[in-house]
């Protein structure tokens, strides 16, 4: 009955070894220099990523594919997320 108390807890400490090292590899976040100030990369990231988004949107509405992609509370938010993603796939992927 007692090793089989030991073989749990090895069991577990192993499986939180992951999460262990995620934390201690993820201390460090890029930053952006706008005007002498620091903002996290991620920020920059999703003002892009929005401001594209409006533009996008305004641009398909304008040749007419606003009205096809429906409904629009799926569609901005999907430009959101893959600008949002892709500017930080284009600058911040090489770190």
């Amino acid at each position: 009955m007692c090793r089989h108390r030991l073989s749990k807890s090895v069991n577990i400490g192993v499986t939180k070894l992951p999460v262990v090292l995620a934390l201690i590899k993820s201390a460090g976040d890029p930053l952006v220099d706008v005007a002498g100030a620091y903002f996290p990369a991620w920020l920059a990231c999703m003002i892009a990523g929005s401001l594209g988004a409006w533009l996008l949107g305004e641009f398909l509405s304008r040749i007419g594919l606003a009205t096809v992609l429906r409904p629009s509370a799926i569609m901005y938010p999907s430009l959101f997320a893959a600008l949002t993603g892709g500017a930080w796939l284009i600058f911040f992927s090489a770190r």
